[in-house]
C-alpha cells in the first residue's frame, strides 16, 4: 500500500542553527558600563495536553479541515504512546500497550508516529511532555502535535521526542523524529506509519512492529487518492516548538561553542571592558539547539575633559551608548577628592560640564561612579576623570 521514493534527507550536521532566537541588536557602549542583554525566543510554545499512561485523551480541535484517507476531520485525539487519531469520540479512553502492526482494527484512523510504549505506571496525569498547536494562516495552517523528552516505558532514563505535523490544503503529514532511542522493553519494537483500519494502512519499511532507532530524521506522507500515500524521506527541519517550561537558555562569552558560560537565564547583565561578542543558545526538546550573537563594541571612558575645548566632544564628561535605550536605570555620580558629591544625573545622553550648581569646579581629579539596578542588586563601576580649565 505504499510507494517509497528514494531521496536524500538532511541530517543536522551542526546542532546550532540561526533564526529561532534573538540575542538583541549590536550595541556600542563606554567601557565598564553595565548593560542588560535580553534574549528572545522566536519559536512556538505548545498547548499542554494532560494525559496519564496509555489511554487516548481529547478531542482537540485541529483548527482546519483535514482529509485523512479520503475523510474530512476537524478534531483529533492523542495517546501518550505516540499516536494521533481522528476516530473521535470512539477512541477516547482506549488503552493498549502491545506494539501493534499496521494495518489493525485497534487504532482506527490513527497516525502512528511512532507507536511505542512511553511513560511508566502507576503515574498521575501529567501535562509537561505532550503538546499541540495550530500555527500559520489559512489556507496554509498546520497542526503540530509533539512529544517532548518523554521517558520510555521500561527505560525511564531514555527520552523520546517526536512531532506529527498536519498541513492544511495539501493534507500531507510530516513526521519529525528528533530522538527514538533503543529500549530493551518489548525488544524495542515500534510501529511507524498511517493506519486506517484492519484492511488499510501504510507503513515505513522496516518499521512495522520492528526494532529500530532513529535520530534527526523526517518523513513525508503524501495522499494519492483516498486509499494510498507515498512515503518519502524529507529534509530534517522540525518545528521550533516547546511545551511550557521546557526552554533552556545559555549565554557564552567570546566564542561559541567552547566559550565561557556566563549565564543560564533569558537576561544577562554584563559590563565589558573590551569589545566582546556574546552568544545566546537555546535548547529545545530532544537537545535541539539554536544560537544567536550580539556584538558589544566598547569604547574607552575619557580620562580628562576641558569645558573650554574647541572640540565639542571634549567639553563634557559623559558615557556613551548606541542605542541609548539599551541602558536602563542609569545613574552617574561625580565626587571631589574629599568625597563630596558635585554632580549626578540619570540620563546617559547628558554629561558633566565641570560645574556644581552652576559654579565652576576646581580643576583636578574627580571620581565617577555609575550603577545599574539589577535583579541581584546594585552593580557599580567607577574610575577617575581629570577636569581641565
Amino acid at each position: 500500500m505504499y510507494k517509497l521514493i528514494e531521496t536524500l534527507f538532511l541530517f543536522l550536521i551542526s546542532s546550532s542553527l540561526l533564526g529561532q532566537v534573538n540575542a538583541g541588536d549590536d550595541i556600542t557602549i563606554s567601557a565598564g558600563l553595565p548593560l542588560k542583554l535580553n534574549g528572545e525566543y522566536l519559536g512556538f510554545t505548545g498547548i499542554p495536553i494532560t494525559a496519564g499512561d496509555d489511554p487516548f485523551v481529547g478531542p482537540f480541535d485541529i483548527g482546519f479541515d483535514f482529509v485523512y484517507f479520503g475523510e474530512v476531520h476537524d478534531q483529533f485525539a492523542v495517546s501518550p504512546n505516540g499516536l494521533v487519531s481522528f476516530h473521535v469520540p470512539e477512541i477516547i479512553g482506549v488503552s493498549h500497550q502491545e506494539v501493534t502492526p499496521i494495518p489493525n482494527n485497534i487504532y482506527i484512523q490513527t497516525i502512528m508516529g511512532p507507536y511505542q510504549d512511553l511513560f511508566s505506571k502507576p503515574i498521575q496525569p501529567h501535562n509537561e511532555f505532550i503538546y499541540y498547536l495550530t500555527a500559520g494562516t489559512a489556507p496554509q495552517r498546520r497542526l503540530i502535535v509533539g512529544w517532548c523528552d518523554a521517558p520510555m516505558f521500561g527505560c525511564p532514563s531514555l527520552l523520546a521526542t517526536y512531532q506529527v505535523v498536519l498541513y492544511e490544503t495539501s493534507n500531507t503529514i510530516v513526521n519529525h523524529i528528533i530522538s527514538k532511542p533503543d529500549c530493551d522493553y518489548l525488544q524495542n519494537r515500534a510501529t511507524h506509519g498511517l493506519n486506517y483500519d484492519y484492511d488499510l494502512g501504510v507503513v515505513v519499511p522496516g518499521r512495522n512492529s520492528a526494532s529500530w532507532v532513529s535520530n534527526h530524521e523526517s518523513w513525508l506522507f503524501t495522499p494519492e487518492g483516498n486509499n494510498n500515500y507515498t512515503i518519502d524521506t524529507s529534509g530534517f527541519n522540525p518545528e521550533v516548538i516547546v511545551p511550557v517550561g521546557k526552554l533552556e537558555w545559555t549565554w557564552y562569552k567570546s566564542y561559541y561553542p567552547g566559550g565561557e558560560v556566563i549565564g543560564n537565564d533569558q537576561s544577562l547583565l554584563v559590563h565589558p571592558l573590551e569589545t566582546t561578542t556574546y552568544y545566546l543558545e537555546i535548547t529545545l526538546c530532544g537537545g535541539m539547539k539554536y544560537v544567536d550573537d550580539v556584538l558589544v563594541t566598547v569604547i574607552p571612558v575619557p580620562n580628562a575633559f576641558n569645558p573650554n575645548s574647541s572640540v565639542e566632544l571634549n567639553k563634557t564628561f559623559k558615557f556613551f551608548s548606541s542605542p541609548a535605550d539599551n541602558i536602563n536605570n542609569f545613574k552617574m555620580y561625580i565626587y571631589n577628592r574629599w568625597g563630596q558629591l558635585v554632580y549626578e544625573n540619570d540620563n546617559i545622553s547628558e554629561g558633566w560640564d565641570g560645574k556644581k550648581n552652576g559654579s565652576l569646579c576646581n580643576p583636578g581629579v574627580y571620581v565617577w561612579i555609575v550603577y545599574y539596578e539589577a535583579e541581584g542588586g546594585k552593580v557599580t563601576n567607577k574610575g577617575n576623570i581629570t577636569l581641565i580649565w
